[in-house]
């Protein structure tokens, strides 16, 4: 997180100094996941003139610096702050000291990556995003920062983003909020769509204990943190002048929309054309995720929810090549594949240096009864997904166009199968339908049936943004 040194000496660190991780020196949130129950994303377009952009200067330092979350502190109301290129270049700060990242994904921008990578609809013709919200694709107010702002209930959130915007509202052309909440009773914790979400975030060496039965795999520091050691080759290394940038990440902000009566319709409807399966929608889904709405995998849980083991990470397939109780194109087997992406393939270079550290929250209201009758979607509510890495086009991109767009991801030529796409978050940028292979199993265990496809006619999960930032210490 470079904010801390931005305005201060560059001088009092030195890149190549101890692995072990500062806490102090590391934004909230993205190794330690900010406590909260509401959040707000305020995205911020500055002025260009002078005097604006030395106040907006003067106002960090006097207003917000004295207030970021490190990883060290815990606070009731808790903020972090991330630039852009462009808020980067308009702070007047040396833009060829930031790591652009491979390709250039951060100085490119989210538009292009989201056309380019991420599989984003778009119109043919134009090639212009067809389903994110204005505010995203605004030509004129670049986003040059946001601000994260998360607490125990909304009353205080709305304070907090107040005091915010008071401080710095004079300093801007153009802003606007995301909130997002907890979902309440015996939903805390789970996704809209019901799942028991973020299981899965990976520990990092040096911070984090891992059990010996998890299997999940342990990441390197500078997976997810600048100028820390790695391996696999996605180490971002600094220089001696980029000091200040130590223990800095890329955020990547994402606003899913998701079409919960869609998707659950469709799992429905697909159980009672399989009748030999004696099977339920919610088996079906479990097929589409990996998991039951419980969390319990389908590794350890493959014909029924069993919620003991709802935050089980004693498994891998390495034991599943033949996708005997986990299919390939499963969602969590496409995002994370651990150890069983190839026969004899090594994890540690091949997939724990694309993961990311997560921290997302749900937004909207609950489903409603018309909405459930009608299988339709009237109300707008999804995830507001983060994601945390040192290189966005080893992570996040990677994660989303090689891994969960490819219907040839995970590579098993000895299964002699191809997965298909992920149905819940894989996409296709001209709208064809999207198929996945073994969802449907050929006996409620789950043999391997290559020819066994299930087509998908529509998303179930729509990007309505993409922002890409560096969390600046």
């Amino acid at each position: 997180m470079f904010l801390f040194n931005l305005f201060k000496s560059q001088a009092t660190q030195d890149a190549t100094s101890s692995s072990l991780i500062d806490l102090s020196n590391v934004q909230g949130d993205v190794i330690i996941g900010l406590q909260k129950r509401c959040e707000a994303f305020w995205f911020c377009s500055l002025k260009t003139d002078p005097e604006s952009i030395e106040g907006f200067r003067k106002k960090i330092k006097s207003d917000l610096l004295p207030i970021i979350t490190t990883a060290q502190g815990v606070i009731d109301s808790q903020k972090k702050i991330d630039f852009s290129f462009s808020g980067i270049k308009k702070l007047g700060l040396k833009t060829e000291e930031i790591p652009t990242g491979r390709d250039g994904v951060f100085s490119k921008g989210q538009k292009v990556d989201a056309v380019e990578n991420l599989g984003d609809p778009v119109d043919q013709a134009t090639k212009k995003l067809k389903t994110w919200s204005n505010e995203f694709l605004d030509e004129v107010n670049s986003i040059d920062f946001v601000v994260l702002i998360t607490a125990p209930d909304l009353k205080l959130l709305n304070q907090k983003l107040d005091q915010v915007r008071h401080a710095f509202g004079g300093h801007l052309s153009n802003s606007f909020v995301r909130q997002g909440s907890v979902r309440p009773g015996e939903q805390l914790g789970h996704e809209h769509f019901g799942f028991l979400d973020s299981i899965s975030t990976p520990k990092i060496e040096g911070f984090n204990a891992q059990p010996e039965d998890e299997k999940a795999g342990i990441i390197q520091p500078g997976v997810i943190l600048l100028g820390q050691p790695s391996s696999g080759g996605t180490s971002v290394g600094l220089d001696p002048n980029q000091a200040w940038l130590k223990d800095g990440s890329f955020m990547a902000f994402r606003e899913l929309q998701q079409l919960v009566p869609e998707f659950q319709a469709f799992c429905d409807d697909s159980a009672k054309k399989n009748e030999e399966l004696n099977a339920s929608g919610d088996f079906i889904g479990a097929r589409i995720v990996g998991r039951w709405k419980s969390g319990a995998p389908l590794s350890l849980a493959p014909n029924e929810d069993n919620p003991e083991l709802r935050v089980a990470q004693n498994f891998d397939y390495l034991d599943e090549l033949k996708q005997e109780r986990c299919p390939y194109a499963a969602h969590i087997r496409k995002s994370n594949p651990r150890n069983g992406s190839q026969a004899g393939g090594d994890s540690q270079k091949t997939i724990l240096p694309h993961l990311m550290i997560r921290n997302g929250i749900p937004y909207g209201p609950e489903l409603t009864g018309e909405e459930t009758d009608s299988k339709k979607t009237k109300e707008n509510r999804g995830l507001l997904f983060v994601a945390y890495q040192s290189e966005i086009a080893d992570g996040f991109q990677l994660v989303q166009k090689i891994w969960c767009n490819n219907p040839r991801f995970p590579a098993q030529p000895a299964a002699n199968v191809s997965s298909g796409l992920d149905l819940l978050i894989g996409q296709i940028s001209d709208g064809s339908p999207r198929t996945a292979q073994n969802i449907i199993p050929a006996v409620p265990g789950g043999n391997t049936d290559p020819n066994n496809t299930l087509t998908a006619l529509q998303p179930f999960v729509v990007p309505l943004g993409l922002v890409h930032r560096s969390i600046i210490r």
